[in-house]
């Protein structure tokens, strides 16, 4: 399976870009445009999947701070790992959430701000633990707290993002919106 998005170099400042094989991964037919509730489900598998991953890294860094835990090249590869498909996802994101949410009703450019805003921070943040992950003078102690601390402020974010950007009522196939209180 070809990634989405590849980092480019791994030394200073990340750049993300994106795979030419990056249709490969579509989850549609390629022949019309994804519904808005195509693109819900989508997200909200991948966070399920992402959830499952950081459980995997959550149990393994905290193995890595016990005295004689795991090699922190365990941990750096799994961290590593997780990064690159929180870019993929992100990268997702942005090709078809962002304007499906432009579109979404009325307020649509405030929301994509934010969320263009949410994933710039997001970005910084992923680029920073890369760059601990991959400095040899961390002890494995000080890259598994960092890692753990990643875990929780994902699960917040994705939290966040669900309940701000994937309601049903926001994304919804319907062009045509019924409020039944004020009719």
């Amino acid at each position: 399976m070809a990634p989405l998005l590849r980092a480019s170099g791994r030394v200073g400042p990340l750049a993300w870009e994106p795979d030419l094989h990056a249709e490969a991964l579509e989850t549609h037919d390629g022949r019309s445009p994804m519904r808005p509730s195509e693109i819900r489900r989508r997200v909200l598998a991948d966070h399920e999947e992402l959830r499952d991953r950081l459980n995997r890294i959550e149990r393994l860094a905290h193995r890595a701070r016990a005295p004689h835990g795991p090699s922190p090249s365990g941990l750096r590869g799994e961290a590593e790992a997780l990064l690159d498909r929180l870019a993929i996802h992100m990268h997702w994101e942005d090709r078809y959430l962002i304007p499906v949410l432009r579109e979404a009703d009325g307020w649509g450019e405030v929301r994509v701000d934010r969320f263009a805003r949410d994933h710039r921070e997001q970005r910084e943040l992923l680029e920073y633990v890369l760059r601990e992950l991959h400095d040899p003078r961390r002890p494995e102690g000080v890259v598994a707290g960092k890692v753990l601390d990643l875990v929780a402020l994902l699960r917040e974010d994705m939290a966040e993002e669900e309940s701000a950007f994937l309601g049903q009522r926001l994304l919804r196939d319907d062009p045509v919106a019924i409020d039944l209180f004020t009719s």
